[in-house]
């Protein structure tokens, strides 16, 4: 069901503010495109820092004249057993709106504004991230001279408090367009790396059996790459042999010794390991010191 402005706001007012500054009328769809982007990022700030709630928001324009556009994101946020469209009071009484909506402010302006320096990166940011950026920045971009401003606010006492702010001119926004776009295909390009002579366990298939989301196949663990077990691939028919060979030829514990390989190791976007990939194997360890790691 539609909920007014005045009910989402709550007793407080919490609501996020976006101010676009411009000397120039700007294109309906750069417009739209920046509430896009900072919806999307609201989404995923809720999802990272706060898994147990369902957030949901809306865009409600406060005021449109020559050279100015002010726009409110009113968020409404729930506990996971509750329903959205339950009660036009949705916001948890326990849960500080303002806080949340202050945080976000914050961590959006902090996650943007290395893209306004030469160089710039956020290290953890994903592609759909990047799009995100761009979208946030775009409508500025194109502008001669305007300023885009996010505030987190309430109302206290009848007036309106500004608990966290960050701003951004048009200079910005080009150099952020610049950099976020070379930061993609950095990204792109960025899907695996080899590592030479890492020492790799094998995991037992029933230390991983149960966990959602866990595959069959090997698993293994190289904790000089990456502490949880990954999925075992293998380069070519070589190295695969190589690797059963070496396995028969063991005496003791296959899951207890140290296999000194190189690998090629799949990467995510974000450069998290996804998968080994076997290109060699030089020497087995029986019994490796490492071999307590994957059984504590």
């Amino acid at each position: 069901m539609k909920i007014g402005y005045l009910a989402l706001m709550g007793d407080n007012g919490a609501h996020i503010r976006l101010k676009l500054d411009t000397d120039q009328p700007i294109a309906l769809a750069d417009f739209v495109a920046e509430f896009v982007g900072i919806g999307n990022q609201f989404d995923k700030f809720i999802a990272r820092e706060y898994p147990d709630l369902k957030a949901e928001s809306e865009i409600f324009i406060e005021e449109v004249r020559s050279g100015c556009i002010e726009a409110d994101l009113v968020a409404w946020i729930v506990g996971g057993a509750l329903s959205v469209g339950a009660t036009a009071k949705l916001a948890i009484d326990f849960i500080d709106k303002g806080q949340i909506l202050t945080k976000f402010v914050k961590d959006v302006g902090e996650r943007i504004s290395p893209y306004f320096r030469k160089g710039g990166r956020t290290k953890d940011a994903s592609k759909s991230d990047l799009v995100d950026f761009l979208k946030t920045t775009k409508a500025i971009a194109r502008d001669p001279n305007g300023t885009l401003s996010l505030e987190a606010a309430v109302f206290e006492d009848g007036k309106r408090n500004v608990r966290a702010a960050f701003q951004f001119s048009s200079d910005d926004a080009r150099q952020a367009e610049t950099e976020i776009g070379d930061h993609r295909r950095e990204l792109e390009t960025k899907i695996d790396e080899n590592q030479e002579r890492v020492l790799l366990q094998f995991v037992r298939p029933s230390v991983e059996a149960g966990k959602p989301g866990k595959k069959g196949g090997e698993r293994g663990v190289i904790t000089s790459i990456h502490k949880r077990a990954l999925p075992i691939l293998y380069a070519s028919t070589l190295a695969e042999e190589r690797m059963l060979h070496e396995k028969m030829q063991l005496e003791g514990n296959v899951f207890r010794a140290l296999f000194d390989v190189s690998v090629n190791v799949e990467l995510s976007a974000t450069g998290k390991p996804l998968a080994y990939r076997i290109t060699a194997v030089h020497n087995v360890i029986e019994n490796g010191d490492e071999a307590d790691l994957i059984d504590s």
